[in-house]
């Protein structure tokens, strides 16, 4: 009986300490782990988009979910107005204007697409201490933003890890979106006009032999004006170490006058010897030569770029 009575007398206290005990593990496990903000964007307006320096002004709402003090900081740009909407213990909302940069790729000009974005990270604490989560169901833009000459195509929030120099790593909220232009317009200003300057200057082929002299000055009024429209297409970007697309059809334009005025020498040397019959031939030989000579040019810049 009386180890009977030592035994439940055990198991009682064990019972009375064993809650406590769980209670102060997961207190401490609690305590240790990261905090949890859910943070969104609402874009309201985008102004002023530099292809020149890459920096885009933004007006955005910006809100933080989640216990405690966020100390943010924007990774990619700087505000220059804050204004606060809302702000209590687990809840803060602001309106942000300011401007942001980002690197562009023109590679595909006049048919580039821009993917700009906002990132956020917090100035002290770091993955172990804060994790930013995306607030997918109210993040978004408004549907009635204008930019002047560009279309919205698509948009979205994440939560990256951002590695620093060190063992050091911060979460980081990035909302992206990409503009693009517009097809049709990038067509008819930027393709029509130098492929209706080319085809200009291929009328040389329907020119008689024996007037090289109109066919040269055909040829070099024509490489003038793609010349005039080749600068004014780049002046619209900043200056870059490779070719656009634009540059690669100015290329093979180039190469379709070379090859015309090439021919119009050949043929203005076999008129003064007077082998009019031969200068016939090769006109006629070099015009069906044309969508040989272009193909080529333009296999050879997308083998070299």
């Amino acid at each position: 009986m009386a180890n009977n009575k030592i035994i439940s007398s055990i198991i009682a206290l064990l019972l009375i300490l064993l809650p406590e005990s769980l209670g102060n593990s997961t207190q401490e496990i609690s305590e240790n782990s990261p905090q949890k903000v859910k943070v969104g964007i609402w874009l309201v307006n985008l102004q002023k988009f530099e292809l020149s320096t890459g920096s885009y002004d933004v007006d955005f709402y910006l809100w933080f979910k989640g216990k405690g003090d966020v100390n943010y900081e924007f990774m990619n740009g700087r505000a220059s107005s804050i204004d606060i909407i809302k702000k209590d213990k687990e809840y803060l909302e602001i309106r942000v204007r300011g401007t942001f940069l980002k690197s562009l790729n023109f590679k595909d000009y006049p048919f580039d697409k821009h993917r700009l974005t906002i990132e956020i990270e917090d100035k002290n604490l770091d993955i172990t201490q804060l994790i930013f989560l995306p607030d997918l169901e109210e993040s978004g833009i408004d549907p009635f933003i204008n930019i002047a000459g560009w279309n919205i195509e698509d948009w979205k929030i994440e939560s990256i890890e951002h590695q620093y120099p060190g063992d050091s790593s911060f979460s980081r909220i990035i909302f992206s979106f990409t503009i693009g232009r517009s097809t049709l317009s990038s067509i008819l200003k930027s393709i029509i006009p130098i492929s209706i300057i080319t085809c200009i200057a291929m009328l040389a082929f329907f020119i008689s032999p024996s007037n090289y002299a109109q066919r040269i000055g055909l040829g070099v009024t024509t490489l003038l004006a793609a010349v005039a429209n080749h600068l004014a297409l780049t002046s619209q970007i900043p200056p870059i170490g490779y070719l656009t697309l634009a540059d690669k059809v100015m290329i093979t334009a180039y190469g379709m006058f070379l090859y015309s005025l090439m021919i119009s020498v050949l043929l203005m040397k076999l008129v003064d010897q007077k082998k009019n019959e031969e200068a016939q031939r090769l006109n006629r030989r070099a015009g069906i030569m044309l969508p040989v000579i272009a193909l080529i040019l333009i296999l050879g810049l997308v083998l070299l770029t």
